[in-house]
C-alpha cells in the first residue's frame, strides 16, 4: 500500500492534503479522486453558472500522477420565461465566456499532462479558438 495525497481546486481555491490516505491499488486511488468531487460540487453549487473542480493526486515523492475532473455548468436557453427576465445576465456573453474557460483549460491540462514539447502544435489551434471568441464577445448577439 501507498500513500498518495489529493490536492482539490474548487474552481477558486485550492486546497493541499497534507496528510494523504493509502490506497491498495491504482484503482482504489482513481475511486477515491472521483468519489470526492460530487461532494464538492455540492458545496460549490450555488456560486455561479459555471465551476470547474478538480482533484490532483500526488504520490509520495510530489509528483502529480492523476486527475479527476468535473464540469458544473449552467444556462438559460430562453431570454424570457413566462414574461419574467431570466436572472442570468447576456446569454451570449456567458456562453463565449464558457468557451474561452475551456478552451484555456484544455491547454492547462495538455501541458500539465506532461505534453508541453507537443504544444507548439497545438498551440495555434487554441490560439485561433481564442481569437474567435474574442471576436464573437466583441460584436452583438444574434437574434433568435
Amino acid at each position: 500500500m501507498s500513500r498518495y495525497y489529493f490536492d482539490v481546486h474548487d474552481g477558486e481555491e485550492l486546497t493541499v492534503d497534507e496528510d494523504g490516505i493509502f490506497c491498495a491499488s491504482l484503482e482504489e486511488l482513481s475511486f477515491h479522486a472521483v468519489d470526492v468531487l460530487p461532494d464538492i460540487a455540492r458545496e460549490v453549487l450555488p456560486d455561479g453558472p459555471r465551476r470547474i473542480l478538480s482533484v490532483k493526486v500526488r504520490d509520495c515523492s510530489g509528483q502529480h500522477i492523476f486527475r479527476a475532473t468535473l464540469t458544473l455548468a449552467s444556462a438559460w436557453i430562453r431570454e424570457t420565461v413566462g414574461g419574467e427576465l431570466q436572472p442570468g445576465g447576456d446569454r451570449w456573453q456567458a456562453a463565449l465566456t464558457g468557451a474561452r474557460t475551456q478552451v484555456s483549460s484544455l491547454r492547462r491540462e495538455f501541458a500539465e499532462d506532461g505534453f508541453s514539447n507537443h504544444l507548439e502544435e497545438l498551440d495555434s489551434l487554441f490560439s485561433v479558438a481564442e481569437a474567435e471568441i474574442l471576436r464573437l464577445l466583441a460584436r452583438e448577439a444574434p437574434s433568435q
